[in-house]
């Protein structure tokens, strides 16, 4: 029997699944404050902190008959996966969480003592499409019973082979050390916490606990330290420490779970286990500076993005990865481009009220024409989605924003909204009597303040590269709402099947990715130390052509051009020399 309300896409299994308990918590403050029957569990903090990053989650737990059906709704609606959550026969788990003012907390569990084995996750319960359909995923078995934690850690390893499995600590773990240590082997990374590494080995020394473990032939552990940060150990190199995130505490609870689950985000968006680390710190950061079990799907994503950029730049500065000026991270840009099938999912299945808001105000006027502006990426996003695309920022402020019939819509698209020729786009047209909507990451920036309508870009950059995923995620906003606007305008078998199209993109791009992995390589070496690469294209090819040069220029700094190639033709053709490497763009 599965939760009756779920949705799920047979063809979409998720890219995290949570294996965990939910609970019905009374929460007691150190000031006496308390927060009776609230919702909470691990799998509700761990999912949620998965989520904010663009992952696609599902959740695997038992609840009782009390649990309230409602509580989901949430969840869902933040693209959460239920279809794993199975209703029992009898109560949900509920204790009393009582904090003191230096941080440690208690329970003192309402329920009896056996109850949490009796609710705890079994194999059976993951969905079956989801293990049969999924090559490589990250599985997070969350804090439960250690015999049930060891039957879903067997089950994931058998059934998923490719799976990456994360394995959390629970109290009572400490009796059956040989057990515990079983079970730690078969996952690939094991995230106890301090209080936890000290009740399994008897000290309280986090550095010599993780030395210990991994002689044991645990492969990786990550002590989870509190106010103290995170302690990172691997087989392979030497320990590094994640300091604990700035911030004001407001409430810890779920602090260590939600570091799980944007630990567990962070392997599936092709993080190491350090990078993976510095995002579970940077998302418990965010969960500390709140309160509530949703807390982080509150507008928090952007804070534990700023809290991950610093952690980054503090790796950068200590490492010299990234160097000062000009100069960008290949190994940044990897890993953003690794993120391009979670970017493009989140975006085509939300509807946030942003958008929602502007479809219903251009969808009113099916007359209204719309101009895209923009610079650089931005521009070639412009021309990327709408091949009649042709207004540069500079050329439409200063001479064409005087010539748009009445009715226009301007869309000015820049990422950071800092983009000086855009703004004054912005400006002009809304001198003209022109309304103005802002495509960017940050509404409070230049470019959103001057903007009547705002579509904010919530996604993630890990820090100083050649923009990619910013560009993905312009690109699919601008395809998306071109299917939300044109689905009240009566050519319904088309819009359906545009819908159908976008739909796959993600899963063609994770597609694209794979087959090009070697095949880029060695197109690589022929375009590398070039006197000149040309990049050719049409219509929308032809965006991916400026696109694809631009990289060049800013990434390895060489000499490109792109053009159309008709255009080419009747120009760069005479200057381009035998040798001379030709990108032609033809899909």
């Amino acid at each position: 029997m599965t939760d009756s309300g779920a949705t799920v896409e047979a063809n979409r299994p998720p890219e995290v699944i949570v294996v965990g308990n939910l609970t019905i918590d009374d929460v007691v403050r150190p000031d006496g404050t308390a927060a009776m029957g609230s919702l909470g569990g691990n799998v509700i903090y761990a999912a949620s902190a998965a989520r904010i990053w663009g992952v696609s989650v599902g959740v695997v737990s038992r609840v009782g008959e009390d649990f309230p059906p409602a509580a989901f709704g949430r969840l869902r609606d933040a693209g959460v996966d239920t279809l794993g959550v199975h209703p029992v026969s009898g109560p949900t788990v509920r204790a009393w969480i009582l904090y003191e003012d230096d941080g440690r907390r208690s329970w003192v569990y309402r329920t009896p003592p056996e109850r949490s084995l009796e609710v705890a996750p079994r194999p059976e319960d993951l969905p079956a499409s989801w293990v049969e359909q999924t090559r490589t995923c990250v599985v997070h078995v969350a804090a439960m019973p250690l015999a049930a934690a060891a039957r879903v850690v067997e089950y994931v390893r058998a059934t998923v082979p490719g799976a990456k499995l994360t394995l959390d600590t629970h109290e009572d773990w400490s009796s059956d050390r040989e057990a515990l240590l079983a079970v730690a082997r078969q996952v690939d990374v094991f995230l106890p916490s301090r209080e936890q590494l000290q009740s399994m080995l008897g000290y309280d020394d986090p550095s010599r606990a993780c030395t210990e473990l991994i002689s044991e032939g645990v492969p990786a552990v990550v002590a989870k330290c509190g106010p103290s940060g995170a302690l990172v150990a691997t087989a392979s190199g030497p320990q590094v420490s994640v300091p604990a995130p700035d911030g004001v505490v407001v409430d810890a609870t779920g602090a260590g779970d939600s570091f799980c689950g944007g630990f567990a985000a962070g392997l599936a968006l092709g993080d190491d286990v350090l990078g993976a680390a510095q995002r579970g710190a940077a998302t418990a950061g965010a969960a500390l500076c709140g309160t509530g079990s949703l807390r982080l799907l509150d507008g928090r994503a952007a804070q534990a993005r700023a809290m991950l950029a610093s952690y980054q730049g503090r790796e950068a500065q200590a490492g010299g990865a990234v160097a000062s000026g000009d100069d960008y991270d290949i190994k940044v840009m990897r890993r953003e481009i690794s993120t391009i099938p979670a970017i493009i999912r989140g975006l085509v299945e939300s509807s946030p009220s942003d958008r929602a808001r502007l479809v219903t105000e251009l969808g009113g006027s099916p007359e209204r024409s719309v101009v895209f502006v923009g610079c650089g990426d931005s521009a070639f996003v412009g021309q990327a989605a709408v091949l009649a695309f042709n207004r540069q920022a500079l050329d439409f402020s200063r001479y064409a924003v005087r010539y748009q019939p009445e009715g226009t819509v301007v869309v000015v698209v820049s990422y950071s909204g800092k983009v000086g020729r855009t703004i004054e786009a912005a400006c002009q047209a809304r001198a003209f009597g022109l309304p103005v909507v802002a495509l960017t990451h940050d509404p409070d920036s230049p470019l959103g303040r001057a903007a009547d309508y705002v579509v904010q870009l919530d996604v993630p950059t890990l820090g100083f590269s050649p923009g990619t995923s910013t560009y993905i995620a312009m690109l699919t906003t601008l395809l998306t709402l071109a299917a939300e606007l044109g689905a009240g305008d009566g050519a319904s078998d088309r819009n359906s099947a545009y819908a159908k199209q976008l739909a796959t993109l993600s899963e063609l791009a994770r597609e694209t990715l794979e087959m090009c992995d070697e095949s880029s390589l060695v197109a690589a070496k022929l375009l590398y130390g070039a006197r000149m690469v040309t990049y050719l294209g049409a219509g929308p090819n032809e965006a991916s052509a400026r696109f694809g040069a631009a990289k060049l220029y800013e990434g390895a700094q060489q000499l490109a051009c792109a053009t159309n190639i008709e255009e080419w033709a009747h120009e760069q053709y005479f200057t381009t020399r035998p040798g001379d490497p030709v990108v032609l763009i033809a899909p």
